[in-house]
């Protein structure tokens, strides 16, 4: 089997977009926090940013590209592309409290919600 190399253009250099790719995930809500697990294959601990800001959170994930030099794909079916996951929580977290951790390609947070927002019960007098 042979290889064939394809004709090149020579064009001006510009800066290539870049390409997101939206996780699947899911959320969990309980009375205390919400749970967000998010799919990220192929990306390691150092690639993944999360940030909160106000009740938004906000999650880029870069995947390291690690094609050996002498190899050339014949066949490439695996998506391409990093990942960017913007949710609106809507509701106060205790940023101090996130806790992240990053197994086998998914993102599991915890995020416990504002004391404010927590139920109380009232005591009647």
């Amino acid at each position: 089997m042979s290889t064939t190399e394809l004709d090149t253009v020579k064009t001006e250099q510009t800066s290539k977009p870049q390409v997101w790719r939206r996780p699947h995930f899911d959320v969990f809500e309980n009375e205390d926090a919400f749970d967000v697990k998010v799919s990220l294959p192929g990306v390691e601990r150092s690639g993944v940013d999360v940030s909160i800001n106000g009740d938004d959170l906000n999650i880029i994930a870069t995947r390291s590209r690690e094609d050996a030099s002498d190899w050339h794909p014949l066949r490439r079916e695996l998506p391409q592309g990093d990942f960017c996951l913007n949710l609106r929580l809507n509701v106060p977290i205790k940023e101090d409290k996130v806790k992240a951790h990053v197994e086998n390609g998914i993102l599991n947070l915890q995020l416990p919600k504002a004391d404010e927002l927590k139920p109380r019960k009232i005591n009647i007098s």
